[in-house]
């Protein structure tokens, strides 16, 4: 009888530590695959999110356009766009591929192409770069640089800027165009250099 007690409490015994140890397992590998679960939708929503800030954030085609108290019409068009989504920044959208013009009251119509541009939603200020031409009346003006900036009135063109008419070439280091005159300024940075000038008649 005492060996048959001994059996008895021995195979209960194993049997609550397999119970036990059965239970223990299946409770923390459940717990593990559900931390593991909301890790992958936390990297998943991530990604999502990453992808979401993308798209909304690079646009295709996209067009501004403005009219000042004096009338003067501005339109810009990109084929892409990056809208700045930083904190300080989210006015700014960087264009690619940039094709504008202003239509200047009683002065004429100011064509632009850039391969690239900064462009304030706020002020329509833009800094236009890479490859700039500007085409005003019979002058082309091409350039690295072209700053816009319609809270002076003023445009800046600088960086290799070659002047061209029917008539003649300039080379210059830089050149102003008043947005209210239309007028057509040529400002020397460093004096040292010379205006190289080519009358073609």
């Amino acid at each position: 009888k005492m060996k048959l007690k001994l059996i008895f409490q021995t195979i209960l015994i194993l049997t609550i530590f397999i119970i036990i140890i059965a239970f223990y397992y299946t409770f923390f590998a459940e717990k593990n695959k559900d931390i593991e679960n909301l890790s992958r939708l936390d990297d998943t929503k991530k990604i999502e999110t990453e992808i979401n800030e993308k798209v909304s954030s690079e646009l295709t085609n996209i067009e501004y356009n403005s009219t000042d108290d004096n009338g003067n019409v501005y339109f810009i068009n990109a084929k892409k766009a990056i809208i700045g989504l930083e904190r300080g920044k989210n006015n700014q959208v960087k264009l690619e591929d940039v094709t504008s013009f202003i239509n200047l009251t009683n002065k004429g119509v100011l064509n632009i192409y850039a391969k690239n541009a900064i462009y304030n939603k706020v002020n329509h200020d833009t800094l236009f770069y890479n490859g700039v031409k500007i085409e005003y009346l019979d002058n082309i003006i091409t350039s690295q640089n072209f700053d816009l900036i319609f809270s002076k009135n003023l445009s800046n063109i600088y960086n290799n800027v070659v002047y061209k008419n029917r008539n003649s070439s300039l080379i210059s280091d830089n050149i102003i165009i008043d947005m209210e005159t239309g007028d057509i300024k040529i400002k020397m940075i460093n004096k040292v250099k010379k205006v190289r000038f080519t009358n073609k008649s």
